[in-house]
């Protein structure tokens, strides 16, 4: 999986602040991509990470991560292959739903380097290196209650998940979605709300859901033949994997417009993850006492 090529952007004005640390998540993509390719594994770029594939024929410039899909299948294959087949020597995979990782994705991340997010500044227990964040694409539940029950119960599952977090502040529906999941999910409902939610899973569905993410209700489900197979385009110096049906995912997600430059106030406003990253140094470094 050990890739020795560095993708360094000189030629680049450094407009944003991120052109080094989206080089050093390009690096990681490129393994994650032969990874997938000789274990046969699909995976798609997703979100923000597909729109600027498309539009920016790369990373969209103010933006510092990576976001990637893997259907359910592939995703819990790679899980487990990680196990005995990942080079742990420059990776370490943050595996979903765990006391590390609480949340219902999952990071690889690449050791020696650093990359804390605002609501993990405190913690010294998790790795904190740069990452690619990886989703799982489920199957979606039928329309009506069923799918409603499938995105709240998702709802509930993230907000359990930062409940530990006193630095995320939430007010109004959030701040009840909260309260509501530090009182009542526990152990065994967050189990049966997962299950729930992941039991479509082993059938043939004609939706596909990411309920997981930032997306409303409506923004979050999406035709199964969109991600029938992949379809590599450029991104920076490279290609990555897109789905089949990448134009028409991205019109859901993000509207008809999409391919057209945001304005300055809302460039602005796009919301970083990054609270200190850096290429060279490991993240333990910063959080010494």
């Amino acid at each position: 999986m050990r890739n020795t090529y560095k993708y360094v952007r000189n030629e680049l004005e450094d407009t944003y602040g991120f052109l080094k640390l989206q080089d050093k998540i390009l690096e990681i993509m490129v393994d994650l991509d032969h990874f997938c390719q000789e274990n046969g594994i699909t995976y798609f770029l997703m979100g923000g990470s597909a729109l600027g594939a498309m539009r920016h024929g790369g990373f969209i410039p103010w933006d510092d991560d990576l976001d990637i899909f893997m259907p359910y299948k592939d995703y819990m294959r790679f899980i487990e292959l990680c196990k005995t087949k990942l080079d742990k020597k420059k990776y370490y995979l943050q595996v979903e739903n765990t006391e590390e990782l609480p949340y219902f994705y999952s990071k690889l991340r690449m050791n020696g380097t650093t990359y804390i997010e605002e609501v993990h500044r405190n913690r010294k227990n998790i790795h904190q290196g740069i990452f690619v964040d990886i989703m799982c694409l489920n199957n979606a539940a039928p329309e009506g209650y069923r799918r409603k029950a499938q995105y709240q119960y998702a709802t509930l599952l993230r907000a359990s998940a930062i409940t530990h977090l006193p630095e995320y502040k939430a007010t109004g529906k959030r701040a009840v979605a909260l309260w509501i999941a530090k009182t009542f999910v526990n152990g065994g409902v967050k189990k049966h709300l997962l299950k729930v939610i992941r039991k479509y899973n082993n059938e043939s569905t004609v939706d596909v859901a990411h309920v997981f993410g930032r997306a409303k209700f409506k923004n979050a489900y999406y035709p199964a033949r969109l991600f029938t197979s992949q379809r590599y385009v450029p991104f920076e110096q490279v290609q990555l994997a897109v789905p089949n049906g990448v134009e028409e995912y991205l019109t859901l997600r993000y509207g008809p417009k999409y391919m057209e430059m945001p304005s300055e106030e809302t460039k602005a406003e796009y919301q970083t993850h990054t609270y200190v990253w850096d290429t060279e140094k490991d993240y333990t470094e910063y959080l010494k006492d």
